[in-house]
């Protein structure tokens, strides 16, 4: 039925091919991801073998009994499996660790995201954690699943809708692998994002890996005012603060803030992370550099624990 690589057809063509209404093609591709269309210089899509294999193997898992996000992430999870598998015969290297397959498993998290489908996305997660470590489930599959979300909803490709049901849940779960009081007695930290900083992910991802390694924590989250950030620094003496930005412009301050950024990394350890912080602005202020992704900053903080002093009084 497959016709040659260069063949294209418009949607009403491949729905006969086959079998399906053009309405439910079109969801399998707004909502899964499941069809790549071409677009001709006029702006139609155009389909083509590789759209029809994915719709017939989507047929066939829905007439199984498998629910729609999850047949059409194991579609899509297989084709990268085998793209991955090509690439890896060819350099000789392998790219996943132990048994986990990223791929699938993002596969599997963006098509739930999509089809705003809770279980699924709680059911992925939890083969996640039973499968590898907490650090290398943020490191290698949630982080980078949110950056995914991100840039597709810069590009277009996905909407607000999902990127905001995705950023919740995966929050969401984020707070539920944070550790309680217990008896952790490591240093305490606390963290907050700048003005203008909305996002917060990779600082609650950076806070579970600390409370793991036995530190405490005290999380202020996203657009913290730097007198309100002293405010609770007065109140909690921390060992350490943590300034964790994604751009550049979210560390330009008024001159009234680095003010207060300049007390707060004279009287305790001041550390700056994220992407938008810079080695060169961390000497600047009096700061620590924490470079790296979230798991990583956060593990080569607690190898220098005994480098951090404790508060010293203002």
């Amino acid at each position: 039925m497959s016709g040659g690589p260069a063949e294209r057809w418009r949607i009403g063509v491949l729905a006969t091919r086959v079998g399906v209404s053009e309405t439910l093609l079109r969801a399998w591709e707004m909502r899964y991801g499941l069809l790549s269309p071409t677009r001709t210089q006029a702006g139609y899509r155009l389909y083509g073998p590789e759209d029809e294999r994915r719709a017939l193997a989507m047929q066939a898992a829905r007439e199984r009994g498998v629910p729609a996000a999850q047949a059409a992430a194991d579609i899509l999870a297989n084709e990268r499996t085998r793209a991955e598998g090509h690439d890896r015969a060819e350099d000789g290297t392998v790219h996943s660790e132990g048994s986990l397959d990223v791929a699938r498993t993002r596969a599997e998290l963006e098509a739930a995201m999509l089809a705003f489908d809770v279980g699924s996305m709680h059911e992925a997660l939890d083969r996640l954690l039973r499968t590898v470590s907490v650090e290398t489930a943020i490191r290698d599959v949630l982080l980078p699943f949110m950056a995914q979300v991100g840039q597709g909803w810069e590009s277009g490709d996905f909407d607000v809708a999902d990127e905001h049901f995705a950023s919740d849940l995966v929050r969401g779960r984020l707070a539920a692998l944070a550790v309680g009081p217990g008896t952790r007695s490591g240093p305490t930290a606390l963290l907050a994002c700048p003005p203008e900083e909305s996002h917060d992910i990779a600082l609650k991802a950076f806070e579970v890996v600390l409370q793991r390694a036995g530190w405490r924590t005290r999380f202020l989250g996203p657009n913290c005012p730097l007198p309100s950030v002293q405010v609770a620094v007065d109140v909690v003496r921390p060992e350490l603060v943590v300034l964790a930005g994604t751009l550049p412009q979210v560390f330009q301050l008024s001159e009234a803030d680095v003010a207060v950024v300049r007390r707060l990394a004279r009287d305790q350890t001041l550390a700056l992370a994220g992407p938008g912080a810079t080695a060169e602005l961390a000497v600047e202020w009096g700061a620590l550099h924490l470079p790296g992704d979230p798991v990583t900053a956060a593990l080569s903080l607690v190898d220098r624990a005994r480098e951090i002093p404790a508060a010293r009084p203002s």
